[in-house]
């Protein structure tokens, strides 16, 4: 379930307020600050290099959340690509996983923070970096990355990433609702030395707070060969 709430006074640098939505993941209620209004997201592009759609839920980002669990992340390191609100890396950081996030855009990384410290998570590191000029080289035992896959001119640098930053025995876990790009993206990896594992699950956003609509999340589980 995902309800909204009224306006929480936090005001982005980018000038766009945002509310406080509530949402169901696991055994708790987690507390989201986010931009629900699209609209204002538009009228600010003049101003930003990308569109800043980090500021926002997204379905996708909610069922990488939903499916995440103690025996995935427990002890492990994870890197959140495109983090945008944050959801994903912090669910896995209270699953046990040792969590750093990253986006290109500081005043997404700022709400991820905000959102952290709204829901008692500590210990998440974050950094800025942009993926078609990836300078860090660490590396992980889980990537994470809900609805990263819609660009087609991010694929390469995404493929990159993955292949980099990937540890030994280690795991990239998207979610996608569905973009055909992103599943020509799956077909590509999977004929390059990659195991791809499909699975679904549907994410309904409240009609209180946004649009009514069901999503089927994909969520795609890739492993080199």
């Amino acid at each position: 379930m995902i309800r909204a709430g009224k306006s929480n006074g936090v005001c982005l640098d980018s000038g766009f307020p945002v509310v406080n939505v509530n949402i169901d993941i696991g055994h708790r209620e987690w507390m989201i600050s986010c931009v629900t209004n699209e609209d204002s997201l538009i009228d600010a592009i003049d101003d930003l290099k990308h569109m800043p759609y980090g500021f926002l839920i997204w379905e996708s980002s909610i069922g990488l959340a939903r499916h995440l669990a103690p025996g995935m992340v427990a002890g492990r390191s994870v890197l959140e690509l495109g983090c945008g609100v944050g959801i994903s890396g912090m669910v896995a950081q209270s699953l046990g996983g040792i969590v750093s996030q990253t986006d290109h855009q500081p005043g997404v990384l700022r709400l991820a923070e905000h959102n952290a410290a709204q829901n008692g998570i500590e210990g998440i590191n974050r950094f800025i970096d942009d993926w078609s000029d990836w300078k860090h080289r660490e590396r992980y035992d889980i990537i994470l990355g809900a609805d990263i896959l819609y660009e087609r001119a991010m694929h390469f640098h995404l493929k990159n990433i993955f292949r980099r930053n990937l540890a030994p025995g280690g795991a990239v876990l998207l979610s996608d609702p569905g973009r055909s790009q992103s599943m020509d993206l799956m077909l590509e990896m999977e004929s390059n030395g990659w195991n791809i594992e499909l699975t679904t699950i549907p994410v309904t956003l409240n009609p209180t707070a946004f649009d009514v609509r069901t999503v089927e999340v994909s969520i795609l589980r890739c492993t080199p060969r």
